[in-house]
């Protein structure tokens, strides 16, 4: 993995953690519909003065259609996130448990990497969802205690 990359995970991480701190907290007080509009219109308001800055400065901004079909997915996929994690808070998940939806994506990333993507498949890294599923697992077992 080149550095770049290692360090946009880490920055995306980072904004992940920013992201579920934050949503707990605004959670309460906005019914789950809206805040993800308000989500959704701030992401789209940085978005678009990002991507006219990089174009501002002579860079192409280049894509394919198969990229934006992808990308289309994607976006419903980010409204269903914002959606189902807003709900989630709402209804009392606790921030401490909320390992419960990056397990779930991690083990689902890893399977559709093996099953659709043929991405190298070890008995290591099926060693690693075990631990993922049972960590989770163990995390919400003992969360009310």
């Amino acid at each position: 993995m080149q550095n770049s990359a290692f360090a946009y995970a880490v920055l995306a991480g980072v904004s992940m953690a920013t992201y579920i701190v934050a949503a707990r907290l605004g959670s309460s007080g906005t019914h789950p519909a809206l805040g993800t509009a308000i989500i959704t219109g701030v992401a789209f308001l940085i978005n678009v003065v990002l991507t006219l800055s990089i174009r501002a400065t002579g860079a192409p901004i280049g894509f394919s259609m198969a990229s934006a079909y992808s990308l289309v997915v994607v976006g419903v996929a980010t409204a269903c996130v914002n959606l189902f994690t807003l709900l989630a808070y709402a209804s009392g998940l606790r921030v401490t448990s909320s390992f419960v939806i990056g397990g779930t994506s991690t083990l689902l990333v890893l399977l559709a990497g093996f099953v659709f993507l043929k991405e190298t498949f070890t008995w290591r890294k099926l060693f690693a969802i075990g631990l993922i599923a049972a960590g989770t697992w163990i995390l919400q077992r003992t969360d009310g205690s």
